[in-house]
């Protein structure tokens, strides 16, 4: 399996745990089941169980927050989720029936999902492809098909554009905004700062070890920021941000309010790139004249 592929049981795991809390942000009631032994083994190889876990939960709940609202608000009638993993929203979130929902990743992921899922009802018309996204020919065959099919979509790619180089993400976007009914692209992001940071950090260390034999596994961070992707027509039309999410949602430790406090007070710039170091983007695609 691809390093891409390994990393969806450890992500299933750490929502796993997640739900498991009596304050959780969501419940995903399948997790454990799908990260299986391999989820929970990489999960204490990594170390640090409690931050990663928190990192995951919070971003996996302003996604949710953000879906949930596009789909009431914006008529999305489909949903395309690149790199989909063991991602279980199709089966827990408020959605409608006569909602698509299309996931793609590749065959061994998708056969192990249905088969781990079988006789278990999504909430909407779900189905999934199996499909390389790094094979592009194929892939736009694909993203051509579903635009003729949709009206206004939603393209999820949580956990997928960070492994990509900036070439692939620019090409990626340019084959996403090409299908006039790709209304909506959603990710989250790092920021150079995180990246730099994450090379450093022995559990990353660990991590890059693990999934791709010592190499980098995160390798997308633009200098630029989102005029990156505003140069290739998507306008940003929402910005999150993971620590302020945290602090809202009370999952800080005594020393992060501490941090926040005296770089508020003594550091604004040192305050803005933390709070900008991991942060959910949705895009809206802008029309060409």
């Amino acid at each position: 399996m691809n390093p891409i592929s390994k990393t969806a049981y450890a992500v299933a795991m750490y929502r796993a745990l997640e739900s498991e809390r009596p304050d959780a942000l969501f419940q995903d009631l399948h997790a454990r089941r799908l990260a299986g032994g391999q989820g929970a083994l990489v999960v204490k190889i990594l170390g640090n169980e409690r931050h990663i876990a928190n990192l995951i939960a919070l971003r996996t709940h302003l996604i949710d927050e953000v879906i949930e609202r596009l789909v009431k608000t914006e008529k999305i009638d489909t949903v395309l989720n690149l790199a989909a993993g063991l991602d279980m929203r199709p089966y827990r979130l408020s959605l409608s029936p006569t909602l698509r929902w299309i996931e793609v990743d590749l065959p061994e992921v998708c056969e192990y999902k249905t088969q781990m899922l079988y006789g278990k009802k999504s909430c909407c018309d779900l189905k999934r492809v199996q499909l390389d996204l790094t094979n592009i020919a194929l892939r736009n065959d694909l993203f051509s098909s579903i635009n003729k099919e949709s009206c206004h979509a939603l393209i999820l790619t949580e956990g997928l554009i960070s492994y990509f180089s900036e070439g692939q993400v620019q090409q990626l976007a340019d084959d996403l905004h090409r299908q006039a009914n790709f209304g909506w692209w959603m990710f989250e992001i790092l920021s150079p700062t995180a990246l730099q940071k994450s090379a450093n950090d022995w559990s990353q260390k660990i991590a890059d070890q693990y999934f791709a034999d010592g190499k980098p596994i995160f390798r997308y961070a633009p200098e630029v920021g989102f005029e990156f992707f505003q140069t290739n027509h998507w306008r940003v039309a929402e910005v999150r941000s993971v620590w302020d999410a945290s602090r809202r949602l009370k999952r800080g430790n005594w020393f992060a309010r501490f941090l926040e406090f005296l770089l508020r007070c003594f550091d604004q710039k040192s305050w803005k790139a933390l709070r900008h170091q991991n942060r959910v983007v949705l895009l809206k695609r802008q029309l060409i004249i």
